[in-house]
């Protein structure tokens, strides 16, 4: 038994390890369009679509392979899903045109899913109590860790010494394949549980039916609804607040300095957020607790300069981020959802959610567009962050 609760912090740790890899593949092509705008002859709009491609996809792909984690069990759809977004990389750094790179980043929306859906199943298997806040926390530092050190080190380090962009996405790729390889050797040890428990190696057999009927719990609906509105903030941030900060007379080194530094406090919150959900009486006001204070927070950015904006920075990055980690988590313990069938409603949550995440960064630019400031569209995210916490008044009998 020691052995096991020393062996599933390793199993813990192969998995951030691929999710580290899923950020650091999904995050590399923004600091590389320039030079492969340039030596593909794209335009800009090609690039745009080439950028949203996978966000895309994963509202096409995310539920079926949801169903797909829980029949096949989370050691294959780990070593699929790093295999294909490894594979995704790798054939970026061989296309000599739109549709083939378009094709390359599509491959991405396959395997994708298969990690941040089977990543959090991985935890509700392994782990149960206290320590699931914990593990949760954990494996969604993994994608902003990769995430980070795509936008920190592509450009700065990686690209001059490698010597051109396709060798980059080689390198990427490469390391994916190589964290797979680690995934496959040691990640099919299956967890021991009570002779009580369902499930003993992540992997159910659900039926369609089956899988249908969680649908008519309203509280599986309330939280997937939380996980659009995180999505469409966090894209939209993402996307935008660059550019929103040079207006606001920062200069790009500094935007992106500020940036990052709002990365890395979502990535405290991301850790400290989930675990600390045990030590309150109600989830559901914590969860509400943390949409009024982001919607405020948010404001501050959009209105502030100053103190003021570098705290609604923080704040914001701390509380947004730790969103889906927290939602998650709360469907995991759904009695109803559990560790079997977190596959199938994760890919729910992602399917849904990635819709928000590409109607996020197209409602701020649109804003823009019509009323030629992003001030509106600051306050937009603000209204529809405090318009969900009407929606949690709908849950029952959850805390």
């Amino acid at each position: 038994m020691e052995s096991m609760r020393g062996y599933k912090w390793l199993i813990l740790s192969l998995g951030w390890l691929i999710y580290f890899s899923f950020g650091l593949i999904n995050t590399a092509i923004a600091p590389l369009v320039a030079p492969v705008r340039g030596d593909l002859g794209l335009t800009y709009t090609q690039m745009g679509v080439i950028s949203g491609t996978w966000q895309l996809m994963y509202i096409v792909t995310a539920q079926p392979l949801g169903l797909l984690i829980d029949h096949i069990g989370v050691y294959k759809s780990l070593l699929l899903g790093s295999v294909l977004i490894s594979a995704s990389s790798l054939l970026r750094g061989f296309v000599s045109g739109f549709w083939d790179l378009f094709a390359a980043v599509a491959l991405f929306g396959f395997g994708g899913p298969l990690v941040s859906i089977g990543t959090p199943k991985l935890v509700s298997v392994w782990f149960s109590g206290e320590e699931r806040g914990t593990a949760s926390g954990i494996n969604a530092s993994g994608s902003a860790l990769g995430s980070m050190a795509a936008l920190a080190l592509t450009s700065s380090i990686v690209y001059p010494v490698l010597g051109g962009w396709r060798r980059v996405f080689i390198g990427y790729g490469t390391l994916g394949i190589f964290i797979s390889i680690i995934w496959g050797l040691l990640g099919r040890r299956p967890p021991q549980r009570n002779p009580g428990e369902v499930v003993k190696t992540g992997r159910a057999q659900p039926r369609l039916g089956s899988v249908f009927k969680l649908l008519k719990y309203r509280n599986v609906w309330v939280i997937v609804g939380m996980g659009v509105a995180a999505f469409l903030t966090t894209h939209a941030l993402k996307n935008w607040l660059p550019l929103v900060l040079e207006l606001k007379g920062m200069s790009p080194a500094r935007a992106g300095y500020a940036t990052s530094l709002m990365a890395l406090s979502g990535i405290m919150g991301s850790l400290a957020i989930p675990r600390s959900s045990y030590m309150v009486k109600s989830r559901r006001l914590l969860i509400s607790a943390i949409f009024f204070i982001s919607g405020v927070s948010i404001l501050m950015i959009g209105y502030g300069g100053g103190l003021l904006l570098w705290a609604g920075l923080l704040i914001t990055g701390f509380l947004v981020r730790s969103l889906t980690p927290l939602l998650l988590l709360t469907l995991m313990e759904m009695p109803e959802v559990g560790s079997e069938y977190m596959g199938s409603v994760g890919g729910l949550y992602f399917s849904l959610g990635e819709i928000g995440g590409f109607l996020g960064p197209f409602m701020m630019g649109y804003i823009k567009d019509i009323t030629g400031s992003f001030l509106y569209g600051f306050i937009a995210l603000a209204l529809i962050t405090e318009a969900s916490i009407i929606a949690l008044k709908l849950m029952r009998n959850q805390e």
